[in-house]
């Protein structure tokens, strides 16, 4: 009995591909509070069911990292509000076909380890459909998002119920990309922007499309579309833009101002966590649950997003390793971008 009280109890998908695309099409077009209400219970149910695939695909990659140096990863369920977001953003989203609501971000040393580890993963015995692949390393976007992307359908055959195009997504970074990428989103969080996926005033956009660019020189990689080839025309262009809006200085503030607590966690854990930060009160609040807890995680996930659309809170659910792994996969949930700024800082005294 005790054996299987520890075991994980998946949600299973309860809605049909005909429902669950009309709840994204509802959540995108609808102005009814009633339709979207509706709706999103149909959304949070196919979002709660691709735990398992991603506990499944996190877990292989997980064996893999552990016979490399250096290799973090992490996994998380796409948060409901950035999922609605891109729903309404993009309109014509077909939430069926919505490749990351499952994602797994490994995060290494070089891009050399981004392609070998790329392979390493598709020669192993997995019988998930790699579906599609997003190199932005060689073709970075133009926000400057640099990573590569795997996409593969899910498949178990001790599990058929979790075989209905249940997409997931694996994000392979370097530790420079990362370092840009969860400083994007750091300040997304704390200014209400949208430069992830390149939505913001000229200038925010452009600062950031620049730094992308100088930390792809210093890995030897492709810069992003229409930004200077010369490292110190970058720098010079970037220090102009940080001398008028402060981003430095905004992105130091707001490290100083965070609290967190490491007293929640379980130093060798490897189960979930949910991050509930306050970017009113910078403050970060955690809870951390059991592998076989994935039901309580996910209920309590839901309660706080529910709270958030009053508390200013954005909460997300993950799992990594240890919390050593958590803070290094997550640091905008701690608003520790402190290298990104140390970088800049330094570089701009050479101009």
């Amino acid at each position: 009995m005790n054996g299987l009280s520890n075991q994980p109890q998946w949600e299973k998908l309860k809605y049909t591909k005909t429902e669950i695309k009309k709840a994204g099409k509802t959540i995108a077009h609808s102005q009814s509070e009633e339709e979207i209400s509706a709706a999103l219970i149909v959304i949070e149910n196919w979002r709660a069911a691709h735990a398992y695939p991603l506990s499944v695909v996190f877990s292989k990659l997980n064996r893999l990292a552990k016979e490399e140096t250096g290799v973090i990863v992490a996994q998380r369920l796409k948060r409901l509000a950035s999922l609605v977001n891109k729903l309404r953003r993009l309109g014509n989203t077909d939430l069926w076909k919505m490749q990351d609501i499952g994602g797994c971000r490994v995060i290494v040393p070089s891009i050399e380890d981004v392609y070998r580890l790329s392979k390493k993963y598709q020669e192993s015995r997995v019988r998930h459909v790699l579906k599609k692949t997003y190199d932005y390393i060689q073709s970075p976007k133009v926000s400057g998002y640099r990573s590569l992307h795997l996409v593969y359908q899910f498949h178990s055959d001790e599990n058929p119920d979790y075989n209905e195009n249940m997409l997931i997504e694996i994000q392979l970074r370097t530790r420079i990309q990362h370092l840009w990428a969860t400083t994007v989103e750091t300040m997304d969080l704390f200014k209400n922007s949208n430069l992830k996926n390149g939505q913001g005033t000229e200038e925010d956009t452009r600062f950031f499309a620049l730094a992308s660019s100088f930390l792809a020189r210093l890995e030897g990689s492709n810069i992003v579309p229409n930004t200077p080839e010369d490292t110190n025309s970058l720098l010079m262009e970037m220090k102009q833009l940080d001398e008028k809006n402060k981003y430095l200085d905004f992105l130091s503030s707001i490290k100083v101002a965070t609290k967190m607590n490491e007293s929640d966690y379980e130093e060798n854990s490897n189960g979930y966590c949910v991050l509930c930060l306050n970017y009113e009160t910078r403050h970060l609040s955690t809870k951390w649950f059991m592998p076989s807890k994935i039901q309580e995680a996910q209920e309590f996930r839901r309660e706080r997003e529910q709270q958030s659309k009053t508390n200013k809170e954005d909460c997300v659910l993950v799992r990594v390793s240890s919390f050593a792994t958590l803070k290094e996969a997550y640091p905008n949930y701690y608003a520790d971008i402190s290298d990104f700024v140390d970088v800049f800082s330094r570089s701009f005294r050479t101009v």
